[in-house]
């Protein structure tokens, strides 16, 4: 609603948020990402509204999408929005969310961590080109799947270098690489040039791409940061077993519910060993995968996660009573 907001800096976004927020007299204001939360932080000194904001894995000081400038201007409105007590509540993601942002700042009240939920509904519908090549390449290999924006913190690079090393040492594998973004090029062309062309099939942004995770043998991240991505979800609602860096949230849902394998981040050795373990033992592969299913039906529902928010939400509001 608020198209000013993909401008790098708007005073349009500012006045357009205010009237929204005037206009329909909201009793709480949830902000995601940065951006927005400064915005409508600094127009909650003044309005006094019901203020929470949603922390993704990445704060203001290690933000490489800012600047130097970008970062102080970014530092003073986050310091006027604490001081002049604007937000009640901070919601992350993970304990290990929770811990990454009190590293970085110290004015927030304690975050309180909730997990997103997913909801097993029926598959949407596919398109048959897509299903058809994946079929065919499922029958001769197995299938390492990279769903995510084409971004520099995805690394969706350290994905096709890793996977550049695994062809050469003889691994049967092939590679999909679902999302689209500012990389997609470069992406190819480093995928040219690795000499892995034939085994790595780029299918940009993809339409109800979760329908096809049943399709994979492995989902693999290798995010340089991370909140917790719904792909995560999606992945062990399929019964597709995981290899995640610890980054994020990962290791607390991977580990606790024995659905994935966790790896040093950034390290590619320590991810290869995992792939290949699940590459080698099926066995172990359909276990950890059906692990996920449980972990989705019996704790990570979307019944819990709305309740989860509603609770909150709820509290929030008794604070004034």
């Amino acid at each position: 609603m608020v198209n000013s907001l993909n401008k790098k800096i708007s005073l349009g976004a500012f006045f357009e948020i205010y009237k929204i927020i005037i206009q329909n007299n909201p009793d709480i204001i949830h902000t995601h990402l940065i951006k927005p939360y400064a915005i409508a932080g600094l127009l909650n000194i003044i309005l006094r509204r019901k203020f929470i904001f949603n922390y993704h894995g990445i704060f203001i000081s290690r933000n490489s999408y800012y600047n130097f400038l970008e970062k102080a201007i970014y530092q003073v409105i986050h310091y006027l929005i604490c001081f002049f007590k604007a937000v009640d509540i901070v919601l992350v993601p993970s304990e290990k969310s929770k811990q990454l942002l009190k590293s970085q700042t110290k004015l927030f009240p304690d975050p309180v961590v909730y997990y997103n939920g997913y909801h097993c509904g029926e598959n949407n519908e596919l398109d048959n080109n897509i299903l058809k090549s994946i079929s065919l390449l499922k029958n001769e290999s197995t299938i390492i799947a990279v769903v995510g924006r084409l971004e520099r913190e995805k690394r969706i690079d350290r994905a096709l270098m890793l996977f550049s090393k695994m062809k050469s040492e003889g691994a049967n594998i092939h590679l999909l690489v679902f999302g689209d973004g500012k990389l997609k090029d470069k992406l190819k062309r480093l995928a040219s040039t690795l000499g892995t062309t034939d085994s790595v099939s780029f299918f940009d942004y993809t339409p109800n791409v979760e329908s096809y995770f049943k399709y994979f043998d492995i989902l693999l991240f290798t995010s340089e940061w991370e909140g917790l991505p719904i792909t995560m979800w999606e992945a062990m609602a399929n019964e597709v077993p995981i290899v995640a860096p610890d980054v994020g949230g990962f290791k607390e849902i991977l580990a606790e519910s024995k659905c994935g394998l966790v790896y040093k981040p950034g390290n590619l050795a320590d991810a290869k060993e995992k792939i290949a373990s699940l590459i080698n033992d099926v066995n172990l592969r359909n276990k950890i995968g059906r692990n996920g299913k449980i972990a989705i039906e019996e704790k990570y529902s979307s019944r819990n996660f709305i309740s989860t928010i509603e609770n909150i939400y709820f509290d929030l509001m008794n604070r004034t009573l």
